[in-house]
């Protein structure tokens, strides 16, 4: 992700819920959380609705892995409640979250992907949601909300999650801007132009599409349409667990096809959101809700 992002608080408690499940990781280098009482032995009692998402999150994840290890109920469980805590926290869907993950990394809470310059690694996207971490020389972030997270910190599956979460609803909250030049006229009468950033109001676009495009919507090739796709992932994971996505109804979702019909939420396009679309639809966890 391009996103260089305010600092922010970081609540990071819920990182417990992974406690053994996908390897210890220490927090040291964050901020101080709220407590949260969480079991981790596997027999935490979960609400209908969290109980539905882990079950949804193990099927598709079974559908969609690539030789990659399958995840234990457990594990399944301790995702979805990480995913339901942080969309509570920043009031977003859930469905939008597993959107995100599915698009980033295939739900493999061990992708990364480093960047090099001079022969140096200086960068590394990571964990679920691809958190960018541009690196000091002690593998440390110095880039915005993460800054002074250790990369291993990234890579806990949980804290993971909450640092997308946060990133979508910072863009959501107007993290986006726009070009704009005008032309000003000094006392003298002289004119002169003057361009300002402005907010994006992501007139053309789901205001998502700033969570891989970072401030400035990319309305030229094929990333234009990257809000489509993360949209069409959304829908199905919305309509297999019967989950509302108000996000789908807010105006446009990407940027129009000239001479072709309006992408939708409920159609996708490429080969591959085809199929994980059919692949999320197929795991028919959950009582279904026709959300078009």
């Amino acid at each position: 992700m391009l996103a260089d992002l305010r600092k922010l608080p970081l609540p990071l408690a819920a990182a417990a819920l992974l406690g053994g499940t996908f390897g210890g990781t220490s927090h040291a280098t964050l901020a101080p959380v709220e407590a949260v009482t969480a079991d981790t032995s596997g027999a935490v009692p979960i609400a209908e609705a969290t109980s539905c998402l882990a079950k949804t999150i193990c099927s598709v994840k079974e559908r969609i892995r690539w030789q990659t290890p399958a995840w234990t109920p457990s594990q399944c469980r301790n995702i979805a409640e990480a995913v339901s805590a942080s969309a509570k926290r920043h009031d977003l869907s859930p469905s939008l979250l597993l959107a995100v993950m599915v698009n980033e990394s295939d739900m493999n809470e061990k992708s990364a992907r480093a960047y090099q310059r001079d022969g140096r690694v200086y960068a590394k996207d990571g964990g679920l949601m691809a958190i960018r971490c541009i690196l000091d020389d002690k593998e440390h972030c110095t880039n915005g909300n993460v800054r002074g997270v250790a990369w291993k910190d990234i890579m806990n599956p949980v804290t993971n999650i909450e640092l997308g979460a946060r990133e979508l609803a910072h863009w959501r909250e107007g993290g986006g801007v726009v070009t704009k030049t005008i032309v000003k006229r000094d006392r003298d009468g002289s004119r002169h132009t003057v361009t300002k950033n402005l907010p994006c109001h992501h007139k053309t676009h789901g205001w998502w599409a700033h969570y891989n495009h970072g401030p400035r919507y990319i309305d030229k090739g094929y990333p234009r349409h990257y809000p489509h796709r993360v949209a069409v992932l959304d829908h199905a994971f919305a309509t297999v667990m019967n989950a509302p996505a108000p996000e789908l109804a807010s105006g446009r979702i990407t940027i129009h096809d000239p001479g072709k019909r309006e992408r939708t939420p409920d159609r996708p396009m490429e080969a591959r959101y085809k199929k994980l679309t059919e692949q999320i639809l197929s795991s028919g966890t959950c009582s279904a809700l026709a959300l078009n």
